[in-house]
């Protein structure tokens, strides 16, 4: 009876925990996942009209020409930011971590700010940067005899400022996590590569990079899913522009529901495409991190 008892208890206390995430996830993922599926086989204008189409708006989706640039642009952005989204907070850690740095909580702090900011403040502050008639990074390349830069008028450059911002904005929770995952390797490892000679650059390819596979495999995952559905900063700093130069998929989205005429049918439809997108991806990663281990 006391053994019931307590078992009782311990799932009780464990549903009580559980039940608020549960509750939220339900209301905030599974909910709107459910709606977007039904609303995709509808004309849905958000308002009045709700008429039950079928598979058109699919079959529209996949004669968009915009839907495919939209696309295009969503996964090279991804491809092209990824690898600095994973490279550069390893090498930070690296920094943080290794006992011959100073001021490493204060360092720490510093790095992960942007983090704490919304992406709206994360807009501010890169537009100031790289505006083109007060930006810093005009003065700077004018300081040195250089011609300002159209940063807002140039796709090559509007994307690349998004692409910076993103970057910077996310290398803290990036470093945070690499940082975890070297304080859990052992430091007999780096005794033993010390002593058969091997320098800490050997030491970083040889020892940390392995050790951190499983770290850097999460790393990888957040980040491609976060690209994906990039569509604060586009919002922030270019809205789209120049012209759909820097239109991704979500914001795209964003325009087929919310702007001119809306439709909310057409863009549930979208968003299902975007999120079997994102599972393909998802899948396709965790099956390649099974391989290599």
């Amino acid at each position: 009876m006391l053994k019931k008892k307590s078992s009782l208890r311990h799932t009780g206390a464990f549903w009580a925990f559980v039940a608020p995430c549960c509750i939220l996830f339900g209301i905030f993922f599974l909910l709107p996942l459910v709606l977007s599926i039904a609303f995709s086989f509808t004309n849905y204008d958000g308002w009045k009209v709700m008429d039950f189409v079928g598979i058109k708006n699919y079959i529209t989706l996949f004669k968009d020409s915009k839907f495919y640039a939209s696309m295009g642009r969503t996964l090279v952005y991804t491809i092209c930011c990824l690898p600095f989204r994973v490279i550069i907070p390893l090498l930070i850690a690296v920094l943080v971590t290794s006992p011959r740095v100073r001021l490493k909580s204060l360092s720490r702090t510093m790095i992960y700010i942007p983090v704490l900011m919304s992406a709206l403040v994360v807009g501010i502050t890169i537009n100031w940067m790289f505006s083109q008639e007060y930006g810093l990074i005009n003065f700077i390349i004018q300081s040195f005899g250089g011609t300002p830069l159209e940063w807002s008028l140039n796709s090559g450059l509007a994307t690349f400022v998004i692409g910076f911002a993103s970057v910077w904005a996310s290398i803290g929770f990036n470093m945070i996590i690499y940082v975890g995952g070297i304080n859990n390797i052992s430091p007999d490892l780096y005794e033993a590569a010390s002593i058969d000679g091997a320098n800490s650059f050997q030491s970083f390819l040889r020892i940390t990079v392995p050790m951190l596979s499983p770290t850097t495999f999460l790393v990888v995952l957040l980040s491609t899913v976060n690209l994906l559905k990039e569509y604060a900063l586009v919002q922030g700093i270019t809205q789209g522009g120049p012209g759909t130069a820097t239109m991704t998929l979500v914001y795209y989205i964003y325009n087929v529901a919310f702007v001119n005429t809306p439709k909310y049918g057409y863009a549930s439809a979208i968003s299902m495409v975007l999120f079997v997108l994102v599972l393909i991806v998802t899948i396709i990663q965790f099956r390649g991190s099974k391989g290599e281990n």
